[in-house]
């Protein structure tokens, strides 16, 4: 069939095809489809026969001298009642599916019946994915094989257009300049024409411009903000890293200059923020790091009578004089020295008061600064007692 805006079906055609896909159909005495001896066959046109919802179909009869027309627009099959025929030739189907399309008339005192099938695609618009590289913009559709369309028709937004294949779609395009464009795609079904549209805004990379975190701040005790900068205004990434774990992605951020929004966090704990470009062909480092630390908890009260010295500095040097962090006084037998890091972290502990720490961690030195100190206690009475406070480790 030459024309598929077109679509005549015979009874004869029709009954073939019906009871090859479903023989049941055939042997059902209640589709008055099947023509029973006797019975006549009329003539059905339906104009178009296939295409997308909303779909506006015209129905027809290709035989002359009928008269009282009617029709049934979604025929399921059994007996039809006569409130379930309209006269309108004109019927809009509003959802996608496969439809028949049942025809009475009555020509030289006969009632005559004709069936025809009507096609009406789905019109899903396509999910794009776009990644773009300085000037040079691919678009892919991963979910085509979905869709079921014959090709996509893409528009650049500059005025070139280009057709991809419905099966792998992947369209890639290079703009002259850095302008913002709209590129448009649409999905498009070969009988019928039409199809479902997608759009997305792309703004090809100008420069490779490193963005810059300017500060990371408690705003609550679950919630943290962070202001940066993007001179590029290319697209980045925002990546999060607990100390000591690695950098995981958490937001994107497209056409930014300049930004000031909120993270969920723990401000009890530390952790650090960088911004990375999202298009990797740029070839730009990340951001400096800039990470969140609690604020320090305020010394303890000094204890004046307090059995037990702990030193306020020590030097591992080797030299045997105050290498190690050891308590000192009346010592009960019972303690435990655990010694952090600034970020929180334990590098040292031990209940063996004459062990002490020696500046290191797990075999390797750790660097001079300021450490936090607790040790508890339990006197010969049975009360406890404990003792915090900062020792600072000069190399």
């Amino acid at each position: 069939m030459s024309d598929a805006g077109v679509v005549r079906y015979c009874f004869g055609i029709l009954c073939v095809i019906f009871c090859f896909l479903n023989p049941l159909h055939c042997r059902a005495q209640s589709d008055v489809c099947i023509l029973a001896p006797g019975e006549s066959m009329g003539s059905l046109l339906i104009t178009p026969g296939i295409g997308c919802f909303p779909l506006k179909i015209k129905a027809t009869s290709g035989l002359t001298d009928v008269k009282n027309v009617r029709y049934v627009y979604n025929y399921q099959g059994g007996a039809v009642q006569e409130a379930d025929l309209t006269s309108d030739s004109v019927y809009t189907y509003t959802k996608p599916g496969l439809y028949r399309v049942l025809q009475y008339s009555e020509q030289g005192g006969r009632t005559l019946r004709a069936c025809a099938m009507v096609l009406v695609y789905d019109t899903l618009p396509p999910e794009l994915a776009i990644t773009g590289c300085l000037n040079r913009a691919t678009v892919r559709i991963p979910r085509a094989a979905e869709y079921q369309y014959d090709w996509y028709a893409v528009d650049w937004g500059d005025g070139t257009q280009e057709q991809l294949d419905g099966v792998n779609p992947v369209g890639v395009h290079t703009y002259a300049d850095d302008s913002q464009r709209l590129i448009t795609v649409r999905g498009v079904h070969l009988y019928g024409n039409c199809g479902g549209t997608a759009q997305v805004r792309f703004r090809p990379s100008r420069k490779a411009d490193t963005p810059v975190i300017n500060q990371v701040r408690a705003v609550s005790a679950k919630a943290l903000e962070l202001t940066f900068t993007n001179p590029g205004t290319n697209p980045v990434w925002l990546e999060q890293r607990s100390p000591g774990g690695t950098y995981q992605r958490m937001e994107r951020f497209d056409e930014t200059l300049k930004a000031v929004f909120q993270v969920e966090a723990d401000t009890t704990v530390s952790v650090c923020f960088r911004l990375v470009l999202a298009d990797t062909c740029l070839q730009a480092p990340p951001s400096a790091e800039v990470c969140y630390n609690p604020p320090r908890p305020p010394d303890p009260a000094p204890e004046p009578d307090s059995t037990v010295f702990m030193p306020d500095a020590f030097s591992p040097n080797a030299d045997g004089i105050n290498d190690r962090l050891l308590p000192q006084g009346l010592l009960s037998v019972r303690l435990r020295l655990t010694v952090y890091n600034r970020w929180g972290e334990v590098v040292f502990q031990s209940e063996d008061a004459r062990e002490g720490w020696d500046g290191q961690q797990r075999g390797q030195p750790l660097p001079a600064g300021a450490y936090l100190y607790r040790l508890e206690m339990q006197k010969p009475n049975g009360t406890h007692q404990e003792k915090r406070g900062t020792v600072i480790l000069i190399n």
